[in-house]
C-alpha cells in the first residue's frame, strides 16, 4: 500500500502560520489605532469594552469554527490519500466547496457589518462596534487558522 503524502498539506499549514503572524500583527496595529482614537474622543475605557466584546464574540463561535476547521483539515488529510477515484475526488471537492461556502459566508457577514457601521458623527457608539466587529473578525480567522493547523497536526498523526 502506498504511503499518505502530506507534502501539500505541509506547504498549507506553513502558509496558515505566514496568514497568522500578519494577522497578529494587524491586529496589533488596529489595537494601537483604535485606542489612539478612543483617546482622542476622550472615552478610553470603550477600548476595554471593545476588547471584551471581541473576547464574547470569539467564545460564541469557537465550537462553530473549530468544527469547520476539523472538516477542513479532515477533507485535506483524505484528498491526500493515495489512488483516490473520481467519485471520491468529486465527493471531496463538494465537501470543499461547502467548506468554503461558510467561509465565504463568515466573512461577507463581518464585512457587510462593518460597512453597515454609521459614522461616529451620526452614532455615538460606532467607533465601539466597529472596533469590536474587526477585533472579532481578525480574531475569528486567527481561531480558524489555529484550529486548522492543530486538527491537520492531530490527524497527521493518527494516519
Amino acid at each position: 500500500m502506498a504511503s499518505v503524502d502530506f507534502k501539500k498539506l505541509n506547504r498549507q499549514m506553513m502558509l496558515y502560520r505566514i496568514v497568522q503572524t500578519i494577522l497578529t500583527g494587524l491586529l496589533v496595529v488596529l489595537a494601537i489605532t483604535f485606542q489612539g482614537q478612543f483617546a482622542a474622543i476622550q472615552k478610553p475605557g470603550q477600548f476595554i469594552s471593545s476588547v471584551v466584546a471581541s473576547i464574547a464574540v470569539q467564545l460564541l463561535l469557537i465550537y462553530p469554527v473549530y468544527r469547520l476547521a476539523w472538516r477542513d483539515a479532515g477533507v485535506e488529510i483524505e484528498g491526500s490519500q493515495p489512488g483516490l477515484s473520481k467519485d471520491q475526488l468529486a465527493a471531496l471537492r463538494k465537501k470543499r466547496l461547502i467548506g468554503d461556502m461558510w467561509k465565504f459566508c463568515g466573512v461577507a457577514f463581518f464585512m457587510v457589518f462593518v460597512a453597515l457601521v454609521p459614522d461616529a458623527k451620526k452614532a455615538a457608539g460606532a467607533p465601539l462596534v466597529l472596533a469590536s466587529t474587526i477585533f472579532s473578525f481578525l480574531l475569528t480567522c486567527l481561531m480558524y487558522f489555529q484550529c486548522f493547523n492543530f486538527s491537520a497536526k492531530k490527524r497527521m498523526k493518527q494516519s
